[in-house]
């Protein structure tokens, strides 16, 4: 385990962030039951899957096959995923030269509520 700059390795940081996000779980059941009850599995689901696949592919600048085995799944499960949640997908690849992710993939991954 690595060590970060505070002395606390990435397990107790991960552990952090995982209570903070069961932590959240209460709140957002209670919103969803008053917007979408009965589909409350679902969109929990996509609460969490929306920001994560942008920020991953944000990370990647844009390139499909790095974040989906950077997220354990299958290249047109992404791309699948990416459809029905409505993200936008890079219309060509990031050259060698560019710097960062694309626009509208660092856009949705800074508006993240998570």
């Amino acid at each position: 385990m690595v060590d970060d700059a505070d002395g606390r390795g990435e397990g107790a940081e991960l552990q952090t962030v995982a209570r903070a996000l069961a932590d959240a779980v209460p709140l957002l059941v209670e919103r969803l039951s008053r917007v979408r009850p009965g589909r409350i599995y679902r969109q929990a689901l996509e609460v969490l899957e929306r920001p994560l696949l942008a920020h991953v592919l944000a990370m990647t600048g844009g390139n499909q096959l790095r974040a989906a085995r950077l997220l354990g799944i299958n290249r047109n499960t992404l791309r699948k995923r990416c459809r029905e949640l409505r993200l936008p997908l890079p219309k060509e690849p990031r050259r060698a030269g560019d710097k960062g992710p694309p626009a509208s993939l660092a856009r949705l991954a800074a508006r993240s509520p998570l």
